[in-house]
């Protein structure tokens, strides 16, 4: 019913505009003059001022239409919207589209009760709402322009197979200039504050759209992470990529974490592992967003890990090299029959090698040049190739365009096209913007990424299919829900209280005794052997270092018994009115590689784990990263190759290697830790967990309660 109701919206055979008006620059006005230019459906004009606008006979009011609209678009002002949608629920419209401004944008408690209640219409009645605030949309191959920019009118609505949405809408124009240029596209749909209608649905309803075959998105921020995850798993399971490019990212959403995970893992890093667990090709500007898709909406799958390289300029070969070496790429020797054929159509001074320097003179033979170019492009070992155009001029740069356009049909690989100057419109450019086979970039950097993205996309999708989850024990996971609910007027657990339920999954801890005396602590390290470490018990401190609640290495009974009384004095300096639990005392651990593990629960997108590199410095690092919990040891594996400090786990110096394998199973354990007591736990930090040739041990813990 939903996905009907959204066809519609995005979809619709019958359009009506309430507000529509003859006045230059109205928004009712705009969207009827778009309408007018390319849509070939019905449109009932509604203004009871108006018996007729522009060619259209106009309404008093949508209850006195001649039929029922799938979609009314409205252009009033914000107060008397609402009165619209209920007319609009009371006709049994099923949609619309709000273009009007003045609502929770506007940042005023007046503006957000307005959206609060055509939100609340739009929920309680099923009527499906985009915007308010938005421009609207364009279905390109229907004509549906109902689009409050002035400039639809005059736009040649080119079919193709990226389908973008966005929450801005005056980032049309950009998109426009691109369609003059002729690339083309499926929908263009813009939904502003969306109160109903947001970016999740459109991926969704995209999803199944057969005219679609890539998904291009630019948001700042989704109403509900979860629906967002849920549409962004669907298309990765339905083989449809979707590019995004995440803007306005923030560090606000960290000023609240208690614990060091909870500040690791802000906003943007967990949109990243969202990402990253949903297979989204990230981009970081708009170019890329537009350039990219395009791409992915005809590349398929790579069949290697390798590209082809080809130009006629000795310079932009030496400049590709180099931004393929930027963006890991590889750049294989082409097969021995690919050297052979081009050395024989080739002059002695031409450079064929990955990247191929074809020379000028094939410039200059456009059947030499093509020739050339197929025989490269059919290397087996290239699973792509990119073609670098530095110049263009005469009649021969359209001829050359549409023989490699040809080219492109018969050629089962990707061809892309690097144009390579700042003539934006070129001799032959159209060509190749209006390509449905070559993909165009205007920047060698955004073609070598684009590769990067695609060979990264393939590997995403094969390691998300070695998705395991870890194995606990069912009475072992509720034991531990029990023993969480049993601190249900605590805040937080103190050290010990959170290694016990860590226990439970099978997370290895620091041997300890709590003592609540001088001579408790001194008779506890007797027991365990010297030397050891005393720390306070303390659910109200978080970081115990900071108030002089940690002494190391104490290696006799007097160093213990001075210990226990400067931490207590130190503690009710620095932190009085703490529930002091006790002192721990605890088995000093063999120096290792200080790493962290934590957990926290995200208001977006759920439980996320966070992972790398701890100890005291680890807000100063910021080496660490993060992931949806629960996560597999496959992904877990993925993320640490990306570390900056990764090579120390391999050893350095006669250092023995870390137990890599051993803190991957960290991770997965506190993830499903995490997972399985969202409900229940809001943060958890395991820092730092000692790693050693053979294994790993936690030294301190940190729970947070919801």
């Amino acid at each position: 019913m939903q996905q009907n109701k959204l066809r519609s919206l995005l979809d619709p055979k019958v359009l009506a505009i309430v507000g529509a008006s003859p006045k230059p620059g109205s928004f009712g006005g705009a969207v009827l003059t778009n309408l007018a230019k390319h849509y070939t459906g019905k449109v009932f004009p509604v203004n009871p001022q108006y018996s007729e606008v522009g060619a259209y006979p106009c309404y008093a009011s949508l209850a006195d239409l001649p039929e029922r609209p799938d979609c009314v678009g409205i252009a009033v002002p914000a107060h008397r919207v609402e009165s619209v949608l209920l007319e609009a629920v009371a006709c049994g419209i099923p949609s619309a589209i709000v273009f009007s401004s003045g609502f929770a944008e506007i940042g005023t408690q007046e503006g957000a009760a307005l959206q609060r209640r055509i939100s609340d219409i739009a929920a309680s009645h099923g009527i499906r709402v985009l915007g308010p605030n938005c421009t609207g949309m364009v279905n390109v191959r229907s004509g549906a322009s109902c689009n409050i920019l002035p400039s639809v009118k005059d736009l040649p609505l080119v079919p193709g197979d990226v389908g973008l949405v966005g929450q801005s809408g005056a980032l049309g124009y950009v998109v426009f200039q691109a369609m003059h240029r002729g690339v083309g596209f499926s929908h263009l749909i813009s939904t502003g504050n969306s109160c109903d209608v947001d970016i999740a649905d459109l991926i969704d309803y995209l999803v199944d759209d057969p005219h679609t075959k890539a998904i291009a998105s630019i948001f700042e921020s989704v109403p509900d992470g979860r629906r967002l995850r849920a549409a962004l798993e669907r298309a990765f399971h339905a083989g449809k990529p979707v590019v995004i490019y995440k803007i306005g990212v923030t560090a606000s959403g960290q000023k609240a974490a208690l614990s060091h995970s909870g500040m690791l893992a802000g906003d943007a890093a967990t949109y990243r592992a969202l990402f990253e667990r949903t297979g989204v090709i990230e981009v970081d500007t708009f170019e890329a967003l537009l350039e990219t898709a395009v791409f992915f909406s005809r590349a398929g799958m790579p069949s290697s890990s390798a590209i082809g390289v080809i130009s006629g300029s000795g310079g932009s070969v030496v400049m590709a090299a180099d931004k393929a070496d930027k963006y890991g790429l590889c750049l294989p020797t082409p097969a021995p029959a690919t050297v052979q054929a081009l050395s024989a159509r080739l002059p002695a001074f031409a450079s064929i090698a990955n990247p191929a320097d074809i020379t000028a003179e094939s410039i200059r033979d456009e059947q030499l040049y093509s020739e050339c170019v197929r025989i490269f492009a059919n290397d087996p070992g290239f699973a792509g190739l990119a073609i670098l155009m530095p110049s263009a001029h005469g009649e021969a740069a359209v001829r050359r365009a549409e023989g490699l356009d040809a080219l492109a049909a018969e050629i089962n690989k990707p061809l892309s096209l690097v144009w390579m100057n700042e003539w934006y419109e070129g001799i032959g450019s159209q060509v190749y913007d209006a390509s449905r086979r070559l993909s165009m970039f205007r920047s060698l950097d955004r073609c070598m990424h684009a590769y990067q993205l695609w060979f990264n996309y393939a590997r995403r999708r094969a390691l998300l299919a070695q998705q395991s989850s870890v194995q606990v024990a069912q009475t072992a996971r509720d034991a531990a829900r029990q023993y969480i609910r049993s601190f249900a007027n605590a805040r937080a657990l103190t050290e010990s209280e959170a290694k016990k339920l860590f226990g439970f999954y099978g997370i290895d801890c620091v041997q300890e005794i709590l003592c609540t005396s001088p001579e408790q602590a001194v008779a506890a390290a007797d027991e365990m052997g010297y030397p050891v470490v005393a720390k306070v018990q303390a659910a109200e401190i978080q970081h115990k270092s900071d108030v002089g609640g940690v002494k190391l290495n104490l290696s006799n009974a007097a160093a213990v018994k001075q210990a226990y009384e400067q931490i207590t004095a130190a503690v009710k300096g620095l932190a009085p009115g703490s529930g002091i639990a006790g002192i721990s005392i605890q088995k000093m651990v063999p120096q290792g590689i200080e790493m962290i593990i934590g957990a926290r629960q995200d208001p977006q997108f759920g439980p996320v784990v966070v992972f790398g590199f701890g100890g005291v410095q680890v807000e100063v690092l910021r080496d660490v990263a993060v992931g949806l919990a629960p996560i597999s040891r496959a992904e877990v594996q993925h993320a640490l190759d990306g570390l900056r400090l990764r090579p120390l786990l391999d050893g350095f110096r006669g250092s023995a290697a870390a137990d890599i394998d051993h803190f991957i199973e960290l991770v997965t354990r506190v993830s499903a830790l995490m997972a399985d007591l969202a409900d229940e736990i809001l943060e958890i930090d395991i820092n730092p967990i000692i790693l050693h040739a053979n294994g790993g041990i936690a030294v301190d813990g940190l729970v947070i309660r919801q």
